[in-house]
């Protein structure tokens, strides 16, 4: 089966443009749910923020598998993300709310994201070997709603976070479990054709977003800031951290990700392993923000244990992530990255006595090390590549 489905003069490898239309979406979700940790810092809090991260993620990953499927040129596809994007919009309006009087209306726009596109795949892949896959997902994402509107319907915070927490785990371990459905079994490899260059392209594109969001909503906070010499070191720490996020991310996690794909003998999977490797990447970059605007908040203050958690383990969310992501993708494990992720956990309880600027200081340090050691070993693989004897070096010198 051809990676587009009734397909067009299509580019088969570059995102299209209502993808990128789409994504925009989810610049204002992030927005939110920063915004929201910054104003009411608790652990009920986290646990919400956590459920609306992993519900809009979800949505994100498999509408990506989606356009990776369907010809994006076509008004009709073009439509359906559309919907999406607004469907997605509509939870992300109710992101504080959900746990209060507008529970239902969140589940129902993420059910109803769920299962409208993949009834249209359903539709759109009919009469090939794949069109078990989204009937597959329509049975378990009934059998999740249950439990989505049993929360909804559910009076606490504390029952409702449990409730779709259960339901999240439904969702997620689908895939891991091959959606296993009664007279359809489970999902067999040769059902999934993927295109390895657009998905590590979308997993590039949605860093960007998270990373930029990052920086414009840093950027804001300092704005409404007294703007004095504290505040601006805040500032500095904040974006040097996010820019070498960016430079540990482009230069060294996904330069081989399309290849694998294209090659793995089991792409789905393996593109699974790397869907769930880049939530704990983006979960990281969005608490390096919330760590940069506590930092703006209160600079100067002496914050225990809470400073550890809300400065330092952005950097750390994020190296974890990515140290995940190569042993699972690659079969590597970069051992100065280890070394960094040992260190701050070591380094930890040190933290934690520190002021909030000092916090900051030592995560930037931690993941600019971090890059130069993949500076360095890119330099060195370039060597390896392209190498120049000595002998042939003096031949030419010779003649």
């Amino acid at each position: 089966m051809p990676r587009k489905v009734a397909a067009g003069p299509v580019d088969p490898v570059r995102s299209s443009a209502v993808e990128l239309f789409f994504d925009l979406v989810f610049i204002f979700t992030l927005g939110r749910l920063s915004a929201t940790l910054v104003e009411e810092p608790s652990l009920l809090a986290d646990a919400q923020a956590v459920i609306f991260l992993l519900a809009f993620w979800w949505i994100w990953y498999n509408t990506n598998l989606a356009t990776d499927s369907l010809d994006c040129e076509r008004p009709t596809v073009q439509i359906l993300i559309i919907c999406v994007m607004l469907g997605s919009l509509l939870m992300s309006i109710n992101v504080p709310d959900a746990f209060g009087d507008q529970g239902f209306v969140f589940v129902s726009a993420y059910l109803g994201i769920h299962l409208g596109r993949t009834l249209v795949m359903a539709l759109y892949l009919r009469g090939t070997p794949a069109w078990r896959r989204p009937v597959r997902g329509v049975v378990w994402y009934l059998m999740s709603a249950t439990v989505w509107f049993a929360g909804a319907a559910a009076s606490g915070g504390e029952a409702r976070v449990l409730l779709w927490a259960c339901a999240l785990a439904i969702d997620y371990s689908g895939p891991v479990l091959g959606w296993p459905v009664p007279w359809l079994g489970r999902a067999r490899a040769n059902e999934w054709h993927l295109s390895g260059e657009h998905l590590n392209e979308r997993y590039r594109q949605f860093i960007i977003l998270a990373l930029g969001e990052t920086i414009l909503a840093t950027g804001n906070f300092y704005r409404l800031s007294t703007r004095d010499l504290a505040d601006t070191t805040a500032f500095l720490l904040t974006f040097w951290t996010v820019v070498f996020l960016w430079w540990t991310y482009f230069y060294r996690t996904t330069s081989s990700l399309a290849v694998k794909i294209d090659t793995a003998v089991d792409p789905y999977r393996l593109n699974l392993r790397a869907s769930y490797t880049h939530l704990v990447m983006v979960a990281g970059i969005l608490l390096t923000g919330i760590g940069g605007e506590l930092m703006l908040k209160e600079p100067d203050a002496q914050r225990s244990a809470g400073n550890v958690v809300a400065i330092l383990v952005g950097p750390l969310t994020f190296l974890i992530g990515r140290m995940i992501f190569e042993i699972w993708v690659f079969g590597r494990l970069t051992r100065h990255c280890l070394a960094a992720v040992v260190a701050c956990l070591i380094l930890s309880p040190v933290a934690a006595r520190l002021p909030p600027l000092a916090v900051g200081l030592l995560g930037a340090a931690t993941i600019t090390v971090v890059a130069i050691f993949d500076l360095t070993h890119r330099a060195r693989i370039a060597g390896e590549v392209n190498p120049v004897s000595a002998g042939d070096a003096h031949r030419r010198h010779s003649a």
